[in-house]
Formats: structure tokens, C-alpha cells, sequence
């Protein structure tokens, strides 16, 4: 499987990150523990060979705020051990949210050269974790105890998501709420919610949860999940002189 793992001004969404990470092949991520793999992973959605073909370098960036057109799954999870969300400028650690499904517009997720549409839900930063351009279903980690009840779930004017900090989200929501995005209703999001998961970390939760997310709502990306699902080959202990 081809990893699309070259960096692309202003592409965050699919470029790779300055870490350890972003550099290594996949024969070295193998190599990787658990919880460094899952932080590769997140930072930058994975697009197989197969999907680059016929996508043009340039698309145009629809107009902002737009909500999503409907959530289609939810999941609620909680961590043993907490990751960085690299998605904000504050970088937090996150221990507990929900993993969501969401129906929108392939226009605002399709890869492009130019900075991307960010998509909030309440007062975060959606972590997307494909690209959804094809199936239309967007997988993302919204982080942290929210009420998606209570959440409007929109995409903001475009943006690199480690530059979005606290107070650019309030701007964004209140752009989107005169604009007239309004949250889902407490039945539709009931209609929705799946059991609640509980992970060691992130790379279980994306292992499991997410992968199925992914080949259940967007199987045009199944090498995704199939990425998540690697094995992990486990540091050998150090021989005693």
C-alpha cells in the first residue's frame, strides 16, 4: 500500500507532519509502539494509490460556514492512556470523546492544494480522520465530554488546524449560529449513538472502532483501516552483557 506522505503547502490534511514520524517509511511504522503509530496516523489521513487517480490538484473552496448534512454514527470512548490532540494550537490531552460519522458535501473534503475547510462540532476542532471525498462520510474523533445535542456541526472558513486556538473557535461558531447552523436534535443523535468503547489508546481505538467506522461508511478508503490494523511489532528487551 502507497502511503501519500508528501508534504503539500498549506495541505495539512494530507500532508505529513515535522515529526519522527512523518519521515519513516512503512516498514519502519511496524517498528513503532502502539501509541506512536496511532499519533502517525491521526496527524494525516492515508490515501491509497488507487484513490489519487483522477483527483485533480485544485478544487475550488466552497463557501463557509455549512453545516454537515447529517451524522450518521456515534461513538462514545474513553483511553487508559491519554494522547496530544496535534488538531488545536493548545494541544491537550485527550483521554475521552466521540468518534462520529458524519454526512457532508464531498466539495468540502475533497483533496486540494490550498488550505482546507476546518469542521467544528461545539466549541472543538473535528480530528477528521479520512478523507471522505468519495463516500461522502467524514470519520472524525470529536475530543472531549461533549453534548452533541447541543453541538451545531459545521465546516469554518479554511484553516491549518494547529493554528486554531480557543478563540477562533467561538468566532467560527458564532459566524456559523448567524448563519443558522443548529445542532442535531436529541432524538436524531439518540437515533445514532452506539455502545460506549473503552481503549488502552488511541492506536486500539482506531484498531478496532475506527476501522470499522471506515469500512462500514466509507469502504473507498478500506487501505485506511487496513493501515490501522497492521501489526506492531514489539521492542525486543535488551540483552544482558
Amino acid at each position: 500500500m502507497e502511503l501519500w506522505l508528501r508534504r503539500r503547502s498549506g495541505d495539512h490534511a494530507w500532508r505529513a507532519r515535522n515529526s519522527s514520524f512523518a519521515r519513516n517509511s512503512v516498514a519502519t511504522h511496524l517498528k513503532l509502539p502502539a501509541a506512536a503509530l496511532a499519533a502517525f496516523l491521526l496527524g494525516m489521513p492515508i490515501l491509497g494509490a488507487c484513490q489519487a487517480v483522477g483527483i485533480k490538484a485544485e478544487y475550488a473552496v466552497p463557501s463557509t460556514p455549512a453545516p454537515v448534512k447529517g451524522i450518521v454514527a456515534a461513538r462514545r470512548f474513553s483511553l487508559q492512556t491519554p494522547y496530544t490532540n496535534t488538531w488545536s494550537a493548545e494541544g491537550a490531552s485527550v483521554s475521552s470523546g466521540v468518534l462520529v460519522v458524519l454526512e457532508v458535501d464531498p466539495a468540502y473534503v475533497v483533496p486540494r492544494d490550498a488550505l482546507q475547510p476546518m469542521l467544528y462540532a461545539g466549541n472543538v476542532l473535528v480530528q477528521r480522520l479520512n478523507h471522505g471525498h468519495l463516500s461522502g462520510r467524514v470519520i472524525g474523533i470529536v475530543p472531549g465530554n461533549i453534548d452533541l445535542a447541543a453541538a451545531p456541526i459545521w465546516f469554518g472558513a479554511p484553516e491549518l488546524p494547529e493554528r486554531v486556538t480557543r478563540a477562533m473557535v467561538e468566532s467560527e461558531r458564532a459566524r456559523a449560529e448567524k448563519a443558522g447552523v443548529r445542532a442535531f436534535p436529541q432524538a436524531r443523535i439518540a437515533g445514532v449513538e452506539g455502545p460506549a468503547v473503552a481503549a488502552k489508546d488511541l492506536a486500539a481505538l482506531l484498531r478496532t472502532v475506527g476501522a470499522e467506522l471506515v469500512y462500514q461508511f466509507s469502504p473507498q478508503e478500506k487501505e485506511l483501516a487496513d493501515a490501522w490494523r497492521l501489526p506492531v511489532a514489539k521492542v525486543p528487551p535488551k540483552k544482558k552483557v
